[in-house]
């Protein structure tokens, strides 16, 4: 890292995560939510699916 923001690699470069909002929760600074999971290298993060409405 290179500062206290957590990065994500994707399709191409990284995506710095500066605010994430897990379902049902309201959002959070990356760094917390970063310090909070249970990630190890490889995992995939995925974007949850919303109701039509």
């Amino acid at each position: 890292m290179l500062d206290e923001t957590p990065r994500v690699a994707c399709g191409e470069g990284a995506l710095a995560l500066l605010e994430v909002q897990r379902a049902g929760r309201g959002p959070t600074s990356g760094g917390e939510f970063f310090r909070g999971a249970r990630l190890a290298v490889g995992d995939v993060l995925v974007q949850a699916r919303h109701a039509a409405l």
